[in-house]
């Protein structure tokens, strides 16, 4: 366990020493949620977009919007709050047929398929979330995602002050069970820690146009 913590720390620092460059995400101004998001688009073609509200309280606390554009052939996709697998909010995310998106929240503790995470709260969003002939899209509040950690090891937060080392991971194969959100699944077939500049993500009156999704 304190390996474990031990490279949780580090991949926090790496995180945060990343912050001094150029962000990878770009502005979105989403037409059908009405929010603009920081979006970053991967290299198998998934599109992962962050939105925040503005201004954001001092004690960083604070709800969040995620929103996932997968290709079909993906198996699931994979979102880390905090740049890194482990001790942060993750987000998994996958097709159940050709009607329905999942969204689960995890928690990594190891390499190992990681449980259900209780401290965040994803509510899928009606509204961007949706299935077509050649992509799945999934738009969900995550509550428990702007701020994390516990008093042994020190707590992280997002600020929009600073550029924001995320992390995504994909897969291929399907999970196990894909009707079920606590799903187990294998491990992934890549990752990457792009760099998100939230400043261009917040959204006034936030609280009240997620409502109306």
């Amino acid at each position: 366990m304190q390996l474990l913590q031990s490279v949780a720390r580090v991949a926090a620092f790496l995180g945060l020493a990343r912050r001094q460059f150029e962000a990878d995400s770009s502005v979105f101004k989403d037409p059908e949620t009405g929010l603009t998001f920081a979006s970053y688009h991967s290299d198998r073609g998934i599109t992962f977009r962050v939105a925040i509200p503005d201004p954001v309280p001092d004690n960083k606390i604070f709800d969040t919007v995620l929103q996932i554009v997968s290709p079909h052939d993906v198996g699931w996709a994979g979102w880390a709050w905090g740049g890194h697998m482990t001790y942060n909010p993750l987000a998994v995310a996958w097709a159940n047929g050709t009607n329905n998106v999942v969204l689960s929240s995890r928690i990594a503790y190891g390499y190992f398929s990681p449980p259900e995470n209780p401290e965040s709260k994803y509510t899928v969003l009606k509204t961007g979330t949706h299935i077509n002939a050649t992509h799945w899209q999934i738009t969900a509040k995550c509550t428990g995602c702007s701020r994390w950690g516990d008093d042994d090891m020190g707590y992280t937060e997002l600020d929009p002050q600073y550029q924001s080392t995320m992390a995504f991971a994909y897969a291929n194969t399907p999970v196990d069970t894909p009707a079920d959100e606590a799903s187990t699944f294998g491990i992934h077939d890549s990752l990457g820690h792009p760099i998100y500049d939230l400043a261009v993500a917040k959204n006034a009156d936030f609280a009240a146009k997620v409502a109306a999704l």
